[in-house]
């Protein structure tokens, strides 16, 4: 008799189960609809969200690239400011080379002598 009373209580419970998915699956084929309704304004709302969207992607691309030409005149702006730079270095030393033999030059001209230990530069 008490395996009749266990027999019977799982047969009901798994009766259970079966029943309960079966309700449930229904429920949820009555509850989904086919199609959604949309107002005029959640349309509106939606495609001025779209073109919002399709703005900030165009506006992010054309600043990319703006840098990217800013970037480039940069540096072509330094590298020609690091050449001019370079080029005056290479003057400044060949005219302090002319000058210092202009200065022997008329030295030796006059017939004077350097002393460079007592000579001081000074530039401002």
């Amino acid at each position: 008799m008490a395996q009749n009373g266990l027999a019977e209580q799982q047969r009901t419970s798994t009766y259970s189960r079966k029943s309960f998915q079966q309700q449930r699956a229904q429920r949820e084929r009555q509850e989904a609809p086919g199609h959604l309704r949309l107002s005029p304004f959640e349309k509106t709302i939606m495609v001025v969200g779209v073109v919002l969207v399709v703005f900030m992607m165009v506006a992010v691309v054309s600043a990319k690239n703006n840098l990217n030409a800013a970037q480039r005149s940069l540096q072509t702006v330094t590298t020609k400011s690091s050449r001019i730079n370079q080029q005056n270095q290479s003057y400044q030393q060949e005219l302090d080379g002319k000058q210092m033999k202009a200065i022997d030059h008329v030295v030796k001209q006059d017939q004077l002598s350097i002393a460079d230990a007592t000579v001081r530069n000074v530039s401002r």
